[in-house]
């Protein structure tokens, strides 16, 4: 076992305290000694070299197996996507079939009850007849829930579209063909400008509120108060529109089939007035 000495002038001096002594400056040891201690050391520093040669490739087969995985999900991933794309763009073009479908559907609904109507073209008018106008009374409340009277004017429209189409699918379709968003409204051509969503009164609060809005100037339809009516005894579809004001001049394409009497009535009514003149 080494030696624990002290340097003096004369060389070195074994201490009493051995290792712990503070006096301790130099472990003498023998060759052996020595060299175990060498081989400790080499062994140490191999067993080093290959722990961290191991955690290296350890590392780097850790980082392959990582980039496979990001590589394999990445492609799934790419895979799942174009799968979506392709059905969004297959249900897109049966969307669109199915649309054009449809409007070929609504298309010929419309030119047979115009030919059922009398309305002729028949494929060139709207399918959309006013068949009455009349200025009505109605009360609302004001804030104070003091009830008033206002003449407004209620006007019914006959749809293209026979009873026979469930009630939902025809609400839609005339809201859509009547008021187009972002296209001229169909019941523009008989004045109607605006439309208003809501109740009179919220609309009165607003125009109160607003009082230079042009807006709440024009013929302007109370959507609180449009009714759709199914009448069997024309057939047809119809919707009751309320609006400020009276119609403007109804264009022939949407006025009803004027319906003129036979030769034989027009005689039979001459003959009758002729009589009462004698």
């Amino acid at each position: 076992m080494g030696e624990f000495v002290k340097k003096t002038m004369m060389g070195y001096k074994e201490v009493p305290g051995g290792h712990s002594d503070p006096e301790c400056t130099h472990v003498i040891l023998t060759e052996a000694e020595y060299a175990k201690l060498l081989r400790q050391l080499s062994d140490a520093e191999q067993k080093a070299r290959i722990t961290k040669s191991e955690a290296d490739k350890e590392i780097r087969e850790a980082k392959r197996e990582a980039d496979r995985k990001a590589q394999e999900a990445a492609l799934k991933a790419n895979q799942a996507i174009e799968e979506w794309r392709a059905a969004l763009e297959a249900e897109r073009a049966e969307s669109a079939h199915q649309r054009h479908l449809n409007a070929n559907l609504l298309r010929i609904a419309k030119e047979r009850a115009n030919a059922d109507r009398g309305l002729k073209p028949k494929k060139e008018r709207p399918g959309y007849v006013v068949v009455h106008s009349e200025e009505k009374e109605y009360s609302f409340r004001d804030g104070r829930k003091r009830l008033y009277k206002v003449k407004l004017w209620e006007t019914i429209i006959q749809s293209p579209y026979s009873v026979e189409f469930a009630e939902s699918v025809v609400r839609k379709q005339i809201e859509d063909e009547m008021f187009p968003e972002g296209k001229e409204w169909l019941i523009a051509k008989i004045g109607i400008t605006g439309k208003y969503n809501g109740s009179y009164e919220k609309m009165r609060e607003a125009m109160e509120q607003n009082p230079e809005d042009s807006f709440y100037s024009g013929n302007v339809v109370i959507a609180r108060q449009q009714r759709l009516k199914r009448n069997f005894r024309s057939k047809y579809w119809e919707v009751a529109i309320v609006h400020t004001k009276p119609l403007g001049d109804v264009p022939e394409d949407l006025m009803p089939e004027v319906k003129k009497p036979s030769r034989g009535l027009e005689k039979l009514s001459w003959t009758g007035y002729n009589n009462n003149q004698k």
